[in-house]
């Protein structure tokens, strides 16, 4: 059995949960203000989005630079083509 707390020990806990509280409630009111914000809003949308235009175009150009040599086997030829024409159909929709 633990030994009951002195009113000091107890008194100092208060206070650390309480300093605590204090600043959970400020770091959510400054959360609650940024998505208040429609400009930050905008501006956060628009560097999502261009990040993952930006992405996919490395990632689409990673895939058909890596598969540049597999072309030379036969074997793989007509997929890799087929593949390759997919992918390049569906960046010029966009």
């Amino acid at each position: 059995m633990t030994p009951l707390m002195d009113q000091e020990d107890q008194s100092t806990q208060w206070e650390d949960l309480m300093a605590e509280l204090a600043k959970t409630n400020q770091l959510l009111q400054i959360t609650l203000d940024q998505r208040r914000d429609w400009k930050l809003a905008m501006r956060q949308g628009l560097l999502t989005g261009l990040g993952s235009v930006l992405g996919a175009t490395i990632l689409v150009s990673a895939l058909l630079w890596a598969m540049q040599p597999l072309k030379r086997l036969e074997m793989f030829k007509p997929t890799l083509d087929r593949i390759a024409d997919q992918l390049e159909r569906g960046a010029t929709k966009r």
